[in-house]
């Protein structure tokens, strides 16, 4: 309930802003299709994230799967329970689609159900032996973004017209956890004691919240 209750408080907060921008519908006259790659996680999760978008002049359709993505204390990507258990996490996707509705032409706001795919094991180990494997899940979040697209090259005639970067910020609730209960009890080798792994948040800092920075292109038509 407390995890609906944050979740029901941000979907409050993104409805009044919706509320209080005017739409500039009347600048976005094109169809687009983009593509475009996410830079954190390349940069700071060892992994990648490709994106295609469709927009229409009031709606956007998009699909994105993140892969290969690593969350370790080497990378400061680990923190509270997880980090004083030496625990690691490995996330082979990360994936799922998003409708959203365009105020104008630079910013959207988007509804997106995503799955990600947990695989937790000792920091510093061999993720790939079984002894050095924890336990693996996988969870579903139900969240809201705000996405900001600019194109520093608009307004030339060129093939540099259509690259562009996208900046968000969003917000992924789990809603849903294969692990029963939502947490796990085991021996930890590290600690040498039972220790209580609960359902991680994909977020920064095990919370739902993340940021992001894609690099794109976009065809018109």
């Amino acid at each position: 309930m407390k995890s609906l209750s944050k979740m029901a408080v941000v979907i409050a907060l993104l409805l009044v802003s919706l509320s209080n921008v005017k739409a500039q519908n009347q600048d976005v006259k094109k169809y687009e299709l983009v593509f475009l790659a996410g830079t954190i996680q390349p940069f700071l999760l060892q992994g990648g994230n490709v994106e295609v978008d469709f927009y229409t002049p009031k709606w956007v359709f998009n699909y994105s799967h993140g892969f290969s993505l690593e969350l370790e204390d080497a990378t400061g990507t680990t923190v509270g329970d997880a980090k004083d258990q030496s625990l690691a996490f490995h996330l082979p996707y990360s994936t799922g689609f998003g409708i959203g509705y365009r105020l104008n032409k630079y910013f959207d706001i988007r509804f997106e159900p995503k799955m990600h795919q947990f695989e937790a094991y000792y920091d510093g180990t061999d993720r790939t032996l079984v002894e050095n494997q924890v336990t693996d899940y996988r969870t579903i979040t139900l969240g809201l973004g705000a996405y900001f697209r600019w194109k520093p090259f608009e307004k030339q005639d060129n093939a540099l017209k259509g690259i562009f970067t996208s900046t968000s910020i969003r917000y992924w609730q789990n809603v849903y956890s294969s692990m029963e209960g939502g947490e796990i009890t085991y021996f930890n080798r590290v600690t040498g004691q039972d220790e209580v792994h609960e359902t991680a948040n994909i977020g920064i800092a095990n919370t739902p919240w993340l940021f992001n920075i894609g690099v794109g292109y976009s065809f018109q038509f």
